[in-house]
């Protein structure tokens, strides 16, 4: 068995050397700059998964990796950043004031600008700070990464490619009101499947040295699969989450008229009537009763039974002939249980 507690435990002690020497380096210039190096700090320590982590863990491991080997704690950590500069990003992108069950970043600038007085526009400055906060945690998870062979590397350029484009092709088409299953799952493949699984697997995997044999090849497989599942879960927790789990009000997937799978099927089974309720997505001053309605809806049309059923399909071919993929049967169990873990989690 892999000692996950283990693993992330050295990858937390990688992401706090990694921010403390940046501050060293930087936060002596401006009080306001080490302030943003406190933020970042926060985030990271508020909570979160380390999904991705373990997914390029395993990858390791399961190409013959030492399995606490530093290298493997620096891909880590290195895509724990990319993470926690993604969710910076796309809290400003879609407005949204919580994160984690705590302010996004953005809101905590705009609190302070009103407090001290700043000039300029408040959500240009908030905004601004952001964007540019998230754009320092990304290059702080190059610093972390450290070196990593090409085959590795290749894998990382891919990686903050496909999130970026993902956030893209979601931005907008939820924009240009594209609204089909069919786009709903390219952005879910780019935006998450790849990026959360997929990848960290291979990049884990190739770190290790490994190069595009079997090892591999069962990889990318079982991560795709996984990855739509992981996203589908999502897309339910987005709309029917508890939020004292979850950390993100109920319903905030409908406000901001996230073009998801769930949605996109519901639209499709929908009669006149449900269509006028469904129509009202994308609205930012939903209310609570309107998001219920809409909730009712996608219950009716079946969409939901349907996204239940395709997470279990999913996590199924995930794990399809994984018996015979000549794995230890330590690294077959750790693919059985993350696949539990993802397609059966609460928040």
């Amino acid at each position: 068995m892999i000692d996950s507690s283990r693993f992330t435990a050295l990858v937390d002690e990688r992401l706090s050397r990694v921010i403390e020497r940046e501050r060293g380096f930087y936060g002596g210039l401006d009080p306001r700059v080490d302030d943003m190096f406190t933020e970042i700090a926060r985030l990271v320590n508020s909570g979160g998964k380390r999904t991705r982590p373990e997914f390029a863990h395993l990858g390791w491991v399961a190409a013959g990796g030492e399995p606490y080997a530093q290298t493997a704690v620096n891909v880590g950590a290195a895509l724990e950043l990319l993470h926690v500069s993604a969710l910076i990003h796309d809290d400003v992108i879609d407005g949204a004031g919580s994160r984690r069950g705590s302010a996004t970043t953005h809101v905590r600038v705009a609190e302070q600008h009103r407090r001290l007085g700043w000039a300029g526009e408040e959500r240009r400055i908030s905004e601004g700070a952001a964007v540019l906060t998230g754009n320092v945690v990304l290059a702080m998870a190059d610093a972390a990464l450290g070196e990593v062979n090409s085959a590795a590397r290749k894998q990382w350029t891919r990686v903050r490619t496909e999130v970026n484009i993902g956030q893209y092709m979601d931005l907008t088409g939820s924009a240009a009101r594209v609204q089909t299953p069919e786009h709903a799952m390219r952005v879910m493949v780019m935006k998450t499947a790849k990026y959360t699984v997929e990848r960290p697997l291979v990049m884990g995997a190739m770190a290790a040295g490994s190069g595009e044999d079997g090892v591999v090849w069962h990889l990318r497989l079982y991560g795709e699969m996984l990855g739509i599942a992981f996203q589908l879960r999502d897309d339910v927790l987005g709309v029917f989450g508890d939020p004292s789990v979850t950390g993100k009000p109920t319903g905030d997937d409908l406000r901001e008229g996230k073009a998801t799978l769930l949605i996109a099927r519901a639209r499709e089974r929908a009669d006149a009537a449900q269509l006028a309720v469904l129509s009202r997505i994308g609205d930012p001053g939903l209310s609570d009763s309107d998001i219920a309605a809409v909730q009712d809806v996608i219950r009716e049309t079946g969409a939901l039974l349907d996204a239940e059923q395709n997470i279990e399909g999913f996590r199924n071919k995930a794990l399809g002939g994984s018996e015979d993929w000549g794995f230890e049967p330590g690294v077959l169990a750790e693919l059985v249980r993350a696949a539990d873990k993802v397609t059966r989690r609460v928040s």
